[in-house]
């Protein structure tokens, strides 16, 4: 059974979402989203090491890895399926949330190929 807090981060996910997607159709029409498909925070709750997101769509999958500790702040592991050579930004709004949280997307760009470019949803980190 989902809880109240649950229930509350759920809820700000798709609101966030639904944001993000209306913020892409306005400026970035070039671009592909991945949607999130799995956050560690929902779908894997007490696995408070590592937060682990997957997006996928248009044949791609991006694996984020997110290791918190409070020496070294942030560590942020990406892979990408299928693998080769790519440019990845990251991009963030002015925002913060609770607790310090950032709204973060993460654009891949494929040089030299004619793979779309893709931007993930947008996500708390």
């Amino acid at each position: 059974m989902i809880g109240p807090p649950e229930r509350a981060v759920g809820e700000q996910i798709a609101l966030l979402r639904s944001v993000g997607y209306a913020a892409f159709g306005r400026h970035e029409r070039d671009l592909d989203v991945l949607d999130l498909i799995f956050d560690s925070i929902l779908d894997a709750p007490g696995s408070a090491d590592v937060r682990r997101l997957r997006f996928s769509g248009h044949g791609i999958t991006l694996d984020v890895d997110i290791h918190e500790s409070g020496r070294t702040g942030l560590t942020i592991e990406l892979r990408v399926s299928p693998s080769g050579p790519l440019v990845v930004e990251s991009r963030g709004g002015d925002a913060e949330g609770p607790n310090g949280a950032r709204l973060v997307s993460f654009l891949l760009r494929w040089p030299g190929t004619a793979q779309r470019p893709v931007r993930t949803a947008w996500i708390m980190l």
